[in-house]
């Protein structure tokens, strides 16, 4: 008995050109491996509307999706991106000017490419940001529809680093991407404020350079790669599990004591640490 696939999706207004173009060459490719949506969201490692919203045809879905679902599904890499270029919003037949992100020089800049973010990733509405920010409020910090609006119409700078991370979460941008945009918001000349506590913590005696390598060597004695610099004991720090490659936020307190990886649960334990080295 064939496998059942779930419902069907709605036909591809557009499908000989932009975006429509795009999502229908998108669907071929994921029917030549056999999977199902939700199949394909587990191997990329995001959510079934991701893939949803990328197969649907109404707006440009983010680069990083279309790479990833490529790469999955076999898809040539330069003929998605070329499609991914190609690919327009309808309605919309200019989108706001922004460098890349790896050119982010100015405020100015990072105010343009997080307006070109929400642009890109679907122009979603405010309810939906506050909603996508919500889910990860304790890891980064609350994003309310006000903030949203005022970021995304460049009225308001970032006030931190967690703002900018629960922003790129409302626009569906993967953590993967996070320490890149972290790089563009330091080079915009931003600084990141701690609390007395966590600053106390960083400016002590014991924060060296040294301490902050042997925190990444313990991390990578427990099967974690960190991918950002030591942001405290208590602070989650996004690491890539070895066992599985996925992106992951771990307290360091958390990997001392024990852990386990969010996606495929393979523990995570620092085996030996002398007390006197400890970070």
């Amino acid at each position: 008995m064939a496998r059942r696939r779930g419902r069907p999706m709605a036909p591809i207004l557009t499908p000989n050109h932009g975006a429509g173009l795009l999502a229908q060459e998108l669907r071929r490719a994921r029917s030549r491996r056999d999977l199902s949506r939700p199949e394909l969201a587990h191997k990329i490692g995001r959510s079934l509307a991701t893939v949803q919203r990328a197969e649907a045809g109404r707006i440009r879905p983010p680069w990083p999706v279309i790479r990833d679902i490529a790469s999955v599904c076999g898809l040539d890499l330069d003929t998605a991106e070329d499609l991914w270029r190609k690919a327009g919003r309808p309605g919309r037949t200019r989108r706001t000017e922004a460098p890349l992100l790896s050119l982010v020089r100015t405020p100015g800049d990072l105010a343009a490419v997080l307006r070109r973010v929400w642009e890109d990733n679907g122009a979603p509405s405010l309810r939906t940001m506050e909603a996508r920010a919500e889910g990860l409020a304790r890891t980064y910090a609350p994003l309310s529809r006000m903030s949203a609006w005022r970021i995304r119409e460049r009225k308001q700078t970032l006030s931190s680093l967690n703002q900018l991370y629960a922003y790129l979460t409302a626009c569906d941008v993967a953590e993967e991407d996070f320490p890149a945009w972290a790089q563009a918001w330091r080079r915009a000349g931003h600084h990141e404020e701690r609390s007395p506590r966590l600053t106390a913590q960083a400016d002590g005696p014991r924060r060296t350079a040294a301490s902050f390598e042997r925190a990444a060597a313990l991390m990578r004695q427990a099967g974690l790669l960190p991918c950002e610099p030591f942001p405290g004991r208590h602070v989650p720090w996004a690491a890539r599990c070895r066992s599985c490659g996925k992106l992951s936020r771990y307290k360091f307190s958390q990997v001392l004591e024990g852990t386990v990886c969010p996606v495929c649960h393979h523990p995570h334990a620092v085996m030996y640490a002398e007390p006197e080295e400890s970070c």
